[in-house]
């Protein structure tokens, strides 16, 4: 399977918070040829875990998170429209007549629309939630489909590249293509021995508080992490104050994130070795949490590593992304953890002292 194979496989396996069992089945036929085992925990995060070498008990952690933005769900109105709640961050200006699929307990799919709610346009309403049209006449009708509160509902754009294929384009780049670059790093990683224990995986439902984080930190207990995500790129808006997360222009080093302050030492470092390999790269601050401000406070602490890429339309109906900034990523990855020694991690925890 090539990259653009692997995005396209990723992209349309739907799996929004609570419901990610399909792109976990999914990861673990990527991941099991590259690893000593697969392990999970109670909520569904996901990891493969590749022994290292040598005496040291250090435990590396490369962490995506593996839902995408959607809806649940909450009503099937008698008009045979359907009421759903967004589940995460959702642009609401997005919103009005983007495509949605949703997936029955059977998997039976059903494609359809988002509609206004008022003669507004409204998409989104106050308390979070959605009208929906998948051309059933009636609610009997839509009973008779097997179709039930709870049922999932992901954002349905098609996956597709530009003619230069230099831009990639999916309704759900927001917890997919960070999931894409851990399949890449454990296949990268095929013929090497690192010297501490190497766990890579995805958590669950980082889009609703970061929750599969909590509880991912608690089966790795890492000694040092490297975290994934996705970024708003600042590149292009007319009234943009700080023009950041430029397209093409490298990987996201995120030296500011309201539930974390990552390890300085560990960012420059990796500024170093960007600078060395002539790795693209860009400063970048969030003012979005994410998973990693669960895993920084894990036990006594755990230095970690914000590494993201800007897309265009982040948390919309149809996201861009660069494949220059993903290659970015993947090389700088790669040759992080190849560098990386037990010694350094002791660094990295010692840094603040």
């Amino acid at each position: 399977m090539d990259l653009v194979e692997q995005l396209q496989a990723l992209a349309t396996t739907p799996g929004i918070a609570g419901n990610e069992k399909y792109i976990s089945h999914f990861l673990k036929e990527q991941y099991t040829p590259y690893c000593d085992e697969i392990i999970y925990d109670n909520l569904g995060s996901i990891y493969a875990l590749k022994k290292g070498s040598g005496a040291s008990q250090l435990r590396v952690m490369v962490n995506a998170h593996m839902d995408e933005l959607g809806f649940i769900l909450k009503k099937i109105n008698g008009n045979g429209t359907l009421t759903a709640l967004a589940l995460g961050q959702v642009n609401d200006k997005a919103l009005l007549g983007t495509k949605v699929k949703l997936m029955t307990r059977s998997q039976k799919t059903f494609t359809g629309v988002i509609l206004g709610q008022d003669q507004a346009g409204t998409a989104l309403g106050k308390t979070g939630d959605v009208l929906l049209d998948f051309g059933f006449i009636s609610e009997a009708e839509a009973t008779t489909k097997q179709i039930m509160v709870g049922d999932m509902i992901t954002l349905a754009a098609d996956f597709f590249t530009s003619e230069n294929q230099e831009t990639w384009y999916a309704a759900n780049w927001n917890g997919r293509l960070a999931v894409s670059q851990t399949i890449d790093i454990l296949r990268s990683l095929t013929d090497v021995t690192l010297p501490f224990d190497l766990y890579v995986g995805c958590t669950v439902q980082e889009q609703v508080g970061t929750r599969g984080a909590q509880t991912a930190a608690n089966l790795v207990q890492p000694d040092l992490a490297v975290m994934l995500d996705t970024q708003q790129a600042w590149d292009y808006q007319t009234d943009a104050t700080d023009q950041q997360g430029i397209l093409g222009e490298g990987l996201l080093l995120t030296y500011y994130d309201p539930s974390v302050l990552p390890n300085r030492l560990l960012l420059n470092e990796l500024r170093q070795l960007c600078d060395t390999e002539k790795i693209a790269y860009q400063d970048y601050y969030s003012l979005t949490g994410s998973d990693a401000g669960w895993i920084n406070k894990l036990r006594t602490g755990c230095p970690t590593l914000l590494i993201g890429q800007a897309l265009r339309n982040l948390d919309a109906g149809l996201q861009v992304a660069r494949q220059t900034d993903y290659r970015a990523i993947a090389s700088a990855l790669a040759a992080f953890l190849k560098a990386l020694t037990p010694e350094k991690i002791v660094a990295y925890q010692e840094e603040n002292r």
